[in-house]
């Protein structure tokens, strides 16, 4: 019984609490660093030629579980323990603290006033309705009082006190969300050119609807640096009734129907070449070996003798690039331009067509996180709130009327107005004497 006494004042410290959540930032931030759920080879090849911090080789990350962080069991046990913490720290502190302020404390002798932070006292008539007076007074204020014979207990701002529990209750609810997101979430990358549709279908809520990409631009720096991509898309469906346009950017997501639509990536899909005089659409792929965002395709050109040529393009806007693979002479082509003689074959650029790289993710948990955010920005906002608490004493035997204040924040403009109701209530008994 000890030994769990001991053990639940450990884990419901604030040290140890602070202690898990700068271990999450870090093992968080590795998350990061670390690309996850990538295939085992991935991790061999990249780590393991080049260790993490000089000695993390691909098999440590994959046996360490740094592949998949955010599902890994010592990262589910770590949130499992800050959760009992917050809730050990709750139960301990939080809701006791709460039930004492709930309580109504007598000061009845001049004595416990010096304890007090801030204290006064003025003589007094033999007015007996003194201490209703000033009850009155102080629920005109917006004081919460509780009246006795002799002696008043007043308090104000207790709603402070429930912020603190708020916000553990909310830090928990993140917890618990972030962890059922981890395992439940899905997600799927998809390219789309203008005109192509993509079903949508979300499990949780048997929902279906199509969306097509109306349009798909690119904004560019002055110097040709991407700046912006932005998606028009078009949401239908029969059994909604539904038949809307959207649009979406890079940080600027489209939420529908419980799916999250991001704006990640976009490529060089097609282009549109006459080959003498017959058109032809070519499909492109990316080519990381000749650099970053170059996509190209290989095709045989010649009216008589063929050859292959490297045709590549680095944005929407061209030019694109005619390479000869055998002695690597090169030729700029730009769309609608005059047509370009290649190894007695005649080119024409008709078409760039761009195409949208969209995320498409269905995440259950997002309801509980903004939830969760809402408690925490709740209930920091209400532990601004201070809490003051004021006692009045008439003591028919000295004549003297004594007031003592206390406050949890803000002690300095309670100060100001402590002594201006004070000088009020002194005034007021002033007056009620003549």
């Amino acid at each position: 019984m000890i030994i769990f006494k001991n053990l639940i004042l450990k884990i419901s410290s604030l040290r140890f609490a602070i202690s898990l959540i700068i271990f999450l930032a870090i093992t968080s931030g590795i998350g990061t660093f670390i690309p996850q759920g990538s295939s085992n080879k991935f991790y061999i090849d990249n780590f393991d030629s080049a260790p993490i911090f000089g000695f993390l080789d691909g098999e440590k990350v994959l046996k360490l579980q740094f592949d998949h962080i955010y599902t890994s069991f010592w990262f589910l046990f770590e949130l499992i323990l800050l959760c009992i913490s917050l809730a050990a720290c709750s139960f301990r502190r939080q809701i006791p603290s709460l039930k004492a302020s709930l309580k109504w404390i007598e000061y009845d002798s001049e004595k416990k006033f010096s304890k007090l932070q801030l204290t006064t006292s003025h003589p007094i008539n033999q007015d007996g309705e003194l201490i209703s007076k000033v009850d009155l007074l102080l629920k005109k204020r917006g004081w919460k009082t509780y009246k006795f014979k002799s002696h008043i207990s007043a308090r104000r701002g207790l709603i402070g006190k429930i912020g603190p529990l708020v916000v553990h209750i909310g830090l928990i609810v993140l917890l618990i969300g972030s962890a059922y997101g981890s395992f439940t979430s899905q997600s799927k990358e998809q390219y789309l050119l203008p005109g192509e549709t993509l079903d949508l279908v979300n499990e949780s809520t048997n929902s279906k609807a199509n969306v097509k990409l109306v349009d798909f631009s690119i904004e560019r720096e002055s110097d040709g640096v991407p700046k912006q991509f932005i998606s028009k898309l078009n949401f239908s469906s029969e059994d909604l009734n539904l038949n809307e346009i959207k649009t979406t950017k890079v940080n600027h997501p489209i939420r529908f129907k419980g799916l999250t639509i991001y704006q990640a990536d976009w490529a060089i899909s097609n282009v549109v070449l006459e080959i003498d005089n017959i058109l032809y659409q070519l499909q492109l792929k990316e080519i990381p070996e000749i650099g970053n965002q170059v996509w190209g395709v290989l095709v045989e050109l010649g009216s008589e003798t063929k050859k292959n040529f490297l045709l590549t393009i680095d944005n929407e806007n061209g030019p694109l690039k005619i390479s000869n693979i055998e002695n690597f002479s090169e030729n700029n082509l730009f769309i609608n331009d005059n047509p370009l003689e290649v190894n007695s074959s005649e080119l024409s650029l008709k078409k760039i067509i761009p195409s949208s790289g969209l995320i498409i993710k269905n995440d259950p948990s997002i309801p509980f996180i903004y939830f969760s955010f809402i408690l925490i920005i709740f209930g920091t906002i209400i532990s601004l709130i201070p809490t003051n608490q004021l006692w009045i004493l008439v003591n028919k035997e000295s004549q003297k009327l004594s007031i003592g204040g206390l406050s949890n924040k803000n002690l300095v403009g309670f100060k100001k107005e402590f002594f201006k109701l004070s000088e009020e209530i002194k005034n007021f008994n002033f007056f009620s004497a003549h």
